[in-house]
C-alpha cells in the first residue's frame, strides 16, 4: 500500500513539474508581458543627426541624363548604384562621406556643411542648392552607413545593414533572425557610440517601458548583445531529462501494476 502511494505521489510530482516548467518557459519566450490595449500610446520617432564619418547616398535627378551626370558621381553606374546599399566597399568608394569638419563635397554644388542635420534637413539643403542651377532637379539623400552589430543568442549574428531612415530594436533583432530559445529577453545589452563617448544600456525586451526609452530606436553603429539565460545548460539538456523521467515513470507504473 505504501509503495503504491509513493508511486502515485511521485507521478503527481512529475506532472506538476512538467506543468510548471511549461508555463515558466512560455513566459520566458514572450515579448511585452505587461502590455495591454489600454497602455498603447503614440511613439515619437527620434531624428538621427548626421555625424562625421557617416556615408550618404546623394543623387540629383533631372529629365536630362547628361545634366544629371554633371551633378553626380561620374564613376557610379546603374550596377554600382544597386549595390551601394548592400556592399560596404561600394558605400565608401561611391558614397559621400562627411569629413571631420562636417562637410561633403558635391559636383557643381560644391562644399556643403551637413553635420548635425537630420536626413530630411540635409535633403532640403541640397534641394535648395540644386534649385539655384536646375528648375527640375530633385535631390535624393539616404543613409548608406546605417549598420548595427547584433551578437549573442540570435539566430544570425553579425553586422546588419539597415536600408530605412530608422530602425527599431525589434526590427534589428528581426534582421538577425530573432533571438534563440536560450536568449534572456530580460537582459540585452546595447552599446552605443555617442559624440560624448561610448554608452551602455541594459534592456528588458519584456517590459513595455522599452517602447518609450532611448533604446527602442537604434542608431548607426549600435551594438546589441543578447545574453543567454542562466539555465541555458539545463534547458539544452531538458529533452534528455524528459526522456529519463518518462522511463522512470513508466518503470514505476509497471512496478505499481505488478505489486497490485
Amino acid at each position: 500500500m505504501r509503495k503504491q502511494l509513493f508511486v502515485e505521489i511521485f507521478l503527481l510530482s512529475v506532472l506538476i513539474l512538467f506543468a510548471f516548467t511549461s508555463c515558466n518557459r512560455r513566459a520566458q519566450l514572450l515579448y511585452f508581458n505587461n502590455i495591454s490595449n489600454e497602455n498603447l500610446k503614440t511613439i515619437k520617432i527620434p531624428d538621427y543627426t548626421l555625424r562625421t564619418g557617416d556615408v550618404l547616398y546623394i543623387q540629383i535627378i533631372t529629365q536630362d541624363p547628361i545634366v544629371s551626370n554633371l551633378f553626380n558621381n561620374r564613376g557610379m553606374g546603374n550596377a554600382i548604384q544597386s549595390s551601394l546599399f548592400t556592399n560596404e566597399s561600394a558605400n565608401y568608394l561611391y558614397g559621400y562621406s562627411i569629413s571631420d569638419s562636417g562637410f561633403v563635397q558635391l559636383p557643381v554644388l560644391g562644399k556643403l556643411k551637413i553635420i548635425d542635420l537630420t536626413i530630411n534637413q540635409c535633403r532640403e539643403l541640397i534641394q535648395k542648392q540644386t534649385e539655384k542651377y536646375l528648375n527640375d532637379g530633385i535631390a535624393v539623400v539616404k543613409m548608406l552607413s546605417f549598420k548595427v552589430t547584433i551578437l549573442g543568442e540570435v539566430k544570425s549574428p553579425g553586422v546588419k545593414i539597415n536600408l530605412k531612415d530608422n530602425l527599431t530594436i525589434f526590427e534589428g533583432l528581426g534582421l538577425a533572425g530573432d533571438v534563440t530559445d536560450y536568449a534572456d529577453r530580460t537582459n540585452v545589452m546595447l552599446i552605443r557610440q555617442t559624440p560624448d563617448g561610448v554608452k551602455t544600456l541594459r534592456i528588458n525586451l519584456q517590459d513595455k517601458s522599452l517602447l518609450f526609452s532611448e533604446a527602442y530606436y537604434l542608431t548607426p553603429n549600435d551594438m546589441l548583445v543578447v545574453e543567454p539565460r542562466k539555465g541555458k545548460l539545463f534547458t539544452m539538456n531538458s529533452p534528455n531529462i524528459s526522456i529519463y523521467l518518462s522511463i522512470v515513470s513508466t518503470t514505476l507504473l509497471l512496478i505499481n501494476y505488478i505489486l497490485k
